[in-house]
Order: structure tokens, then C-alpha cells, then sequence
């Protein structure tokens, strides 16, 4: 049996230079599923799906050998994704509260996923900065409209915020806060704890211009965006966790707690 003693040496110079003349890496290729994901989603149109992960990348997948990999220019963790189904553009949410709108896109012959526009939400207007908590604003739950042309976020402070998805325009006149729900709520239960972040944001299955909304307090309501008035008004006490329309859209289940 043979044994070989390598003599440690200090720092060479001249040493280190050869190393990086003679040895190098570097990436040309990925492949598989990705490291650490985060999030998912899935277009039944396209028969596509896209995975985030916590370093802030995104990958698509379709059928075998379409693989497609876009990388935020943050590295915070993907918590959301959305598809707009159909179109080959996808929607983002990141853990620093910003969102990103994503494209697949033709360029020398060649398909690739590439980052067209982000947003972020503003603070909320008449609330300094200094001393409203900067969670006010952060996106809990990402609801897209049927039409594709609009996006509604559920925040943490209860607001509902609407943004127009071409050019992630925020459409101020449309804004939903909590103040505006409590106006009818009893008056036994509004004088009780708050309402809490929006947990569900779903779209009426026949009548688009109605909106479920739940908040973490329990309170489930139907927004009709036409009228700006509560349809319907389910008041609970259990910490909801999710809602889901019937077909018919007779029907709400909701679960909690």
C-alpha cells in the first residue's frame, strides 16, 4: 500500500494565477426540478407549469424538453405564482412584497422567460409612514379576473387593492378598505376585534362583477363592484382559512380554524 504526503505551502502568487488561467466553471446548462421551490402553478390551456423557489427563480415547464428559467433580480423567495391562462404570461409574488409580470416571448428564433414590468404597492394615503406598520400593505391572497385584464390583492391591513395587469397600473378608484366594510356589519360586531388580513379572494362563477371576499376574522362578504355595496354579508367568529364557490354560485364553502 502506497502513501503520499502532500506538503501544505503558503500563498503563492504566481501559484494562483496559473489556477485561474488553467481551471474554470461556469453554468452553460440547467435541468430537473429546482432546488428549494416555493410556490406553483399551472395553466390548463397551455399545459404548462411554473415553480418558484426561495432564491427568486422561476422555472416552466411544458412538454418534454420545453424548459423555460427566468431569475428575479432579487433573491427573496417566490410565495406566489400566477398564470394568465392562455397567454404564456405569468404573475409573481415575491417575500419583499413586490410583484412581477413575466413573458414568454419570441427573440432570434428562440423562446425565453423574461421580466417585462414590477410593482409594488404605495403605503396607504393619509397614514404616515413613520407609524402605520409597513405590513399594511403587504399582499396576502392574488385573485386574477376571468378577463385577465385585472388583479385583485388581499392585504394584510383588510384592504382589497385592484391592479390593471397590461401595464401593473393600480386603479386607485377601485381601492376596498376595511373602513367602507364595517359601514355594514352590526353594530355588535364592528365594535369586537378587527377583521384581520383577507385570507379568499373568489370570483362569482356567473356574475363577474361579484367578488367573495374572506378576512381572517371570520367575516365573508360578496362585493359587488358595480354598486360598491355588500350583496351578502356571512358574519363569523372562527378564524377562516379558505373559501370556494358552488358552480352555481348559490353556494359558499368555507373552512376555518
Amino acid at each position: 500500500m502506497m502513501k503520499f504526503r502532500f506538503r501544505r505551502q503558503g500563498h503563492d502568487p504566481q501559484r494562483e494565477k496559473l489556477k485561474l488561467d488553467l481551471f474554470a466553471f461556469n453554468k452553460t446548462v440547467e435541468h430537473g426540478f429546482p432546488n428549494q421551490p416555493s410556490s406553483l402553478a399551472y395553466d390548463p390551456k397551455l399545459r404548462i407549469m411554473a415553480v418558484g423557489t426561495k432564491s427568486g427563480a422561476v422555472k416552466v415547464y411544458g412538454a418534454p424538453g420545453v424548459e423555460f428559467t427566468g431569475l428575479h433580480k432579487e433573491t427573496a423567495a417566490v410565495t406566489q405564482i400566477h398564470f394568465l391562462p392562455g397567454q404564456g404570461r405569468l404573475l409573481s409574488l415575491l417575500d419583499d412584497n413586490t410583484l412581477h409580470l413575466w413573458d414568454i416571448d419570441q427573440k432570434d428564433g428562440y423562446s425565453r422567460l423574461e421580466e417585462t414590468r414590477s410593482f409594488i404597492l404605495p403605503g396607504r394615503p393619509g397614514f404616515d409612514s413613520t407609524n402605520s406598520p409597513p405590513s399594511i400593505t403587504r399582499v396576502t391572497v392574488i385573485l386574477l379576473k376571468s378577463a385577465c385584464d385585472v388583479a385583485c390583492l388581499g392585504t394584510e391591513g383588510g384592504g382589497v387593492y385592484f391592479l390593471e395587469l397590461s401595464g401593473l397600473t393600480l386603479l386607485e378608484d377601485k381601492t376596498l378598505y376595511q373602513e367602507e366594510i364595517m359601514q355594514s356589519v352590526p353594530d355588535d360586531y364592528r365594535c369586537g376585534k378587527a377583521l384581520g388580513p383577507v385570507e379568499s379572494l373568489q370570483e362569482h362563477p356567473q356574475d363577474f362583477s361579484k367578488i367573495l371576499i374572506g378576512y381572517s376574522r371570520g367575516l365573508v362578504i360578496v362585493w359587488d363592484q358595480s354598486t360598491r355595496n355588500v350583496h351578502h354579508l356571512f358574519l363569523g367568529n372562527q378564524q377562516l382559512e379558505s373559501l370556494a364557490w358552488e358552480r352555481s354560485g348559490r353556494t359558499v364553502v368555507s373552512s376555518h380554524s
